[in-house]
C-alpha cells in the first residue's frame, strides 16, 4: 500500500501549487485547474490537437485527439508503468528519471502546468524511493504505479510534448512486446535466484528484466534497477535534445 502514500504525497504538492496561487498570486498565469485532473487519474480536454512528430511536423489530430488519443494515453502509460515492475526500487527510480527529463522539457518550452505537475510527482517519489530502494521497506503495489502512469501521460498532454512521451517510453513498450510474445506470462517472469544474483531461466526472457539478466549473465536486483534506470536516462537525454 505504499503506492497510496505517493498518490497522497503527489496530491498535496498539487494542492500546495494552488494554495500559492490564491493566496500569494504565485502561478498566476497558469491554468491549475487543469492539474487536478492528474488526480483522479483523468483528463480533461486538455493539450493540442496538434502533434509534432519530429522529421515529419505537425499533424491536426482534431476531435480524435480528446476521445481517443488522450484516453489512449492515459491507459496506455498507467498500464506499462504497472507492467514494468515488481523490483525494489524499480518503479520509482524509473519514475524519477522519467520525471526529471520531462521538466527539464517543459521548463525549456516555458510549460509551467506540466512543470508544476512533474516536479509535485517528484518530491512524492523522491520520499518513496527512500523507502522502496533495495532492500525495500514498502512496496507501492498498483496504486502507485498506475498512478506514476496517469500522472507523467497527464503532464505529458497538459505540457504538448507528446512526441517526447513516445520516445520516453520505448523502454516500457520493448517490455509489452516481449511480454505479449510469450502470452503475458504470471509466473516466473521475475526470473530465478541463485547466490544474490537473478538468472533468466532457460525458457526466458519473458520480459525486459529477464532479457538484462541474460545479457549480464546473472544480475543482482539492485544492479538490474541501476541498468533499468541508466537505459531510461539514455532515452531520457535523447527526448531533451530534441528540444534545445
Amino acid at each position: 500500500m505504499g503506492g497510496l502514500i505517493t498518490a497522497v504525497g503527489f496530491a498535496a504538492g498539487i494542492i500546495t501549487a494552488i494554495s500559492l496561487r490564491t493566496f500569494f498570486n504565485i502561478f498566476i498565469s497558469e491554468s491549475l485547474i487543469s492539474v487536478l485532473a492528474a488526480l483522479p487519474l483523468m483528463a480533461l480536454k486538455e493539450g493540442y490537437s496538434f502533434i509534432n512528430i519530429p522529421f515529419i511536423g505537425l499533424i491536426n489530430c482534431g476531435i480524435c485527439y480528446s476521445l481517443v488519443l488522450v484516453p489512449l494515453g492515459i491507459t496506455g502509460a498507467a498500464n506499462a508503468a504497472n507492467m514494468l515492475a515488481g523490483f525494489n526500487g524499480l518503479e520509482a527510480g524509473m519514475g524519477i528519471v522519467i520525471v526529471v527529463s520531462l521538466s527539464i522539457i517543459a521548463y525549456l518550452i516555458g510549460e509551467m502546468t506540466a512543470l508544476i505537475i512533474l516536479l509535485a510527482a517528484l518530491g512524492a517519489l523522491l520520499a518513496t524511493i527512500y523507502y522502496n530502494w533495495y532492500p525495500a521497506k514498502i512496496f507501492i503495489g498498483d496504486i502507485g504505479t498506475l498512478s506514476i502512469g496517469a500522472i507523467i501521460a497527464t503532464a505529458i498532454i497538459e505540457g504538448g510534448f507528446e512526441s517526447a512521451g513516445v520516445i520516453i517510453v520505448i523502454p516500457y513498450a520493448v517490455d509489452f512486446l516481449i511480454k505479449a510474445k510469450n502470452k503475458f506470462p504470471a509466473r516466473n517472469w521475475w526470473g530465478t535466484y541463485k547466490d544474490g544474483k537473478l538468472y533468466c531461466p532457460d525458457n526466458g526472457p519473458v520480459g525486459l528484466c529477464q532479457l538484462i539478466m541474460k545479457v549480464c549473465g546473472g544480475i543482482s536486483e539492485r544492479n538490474l534497477v541501476l541498468v533499468l534506470m541508466s537505459i531510461e536516462a539514455i532515452f531520457g537525454v535523447a527526448v531533451i535534445l530534441l528540444y534545445i
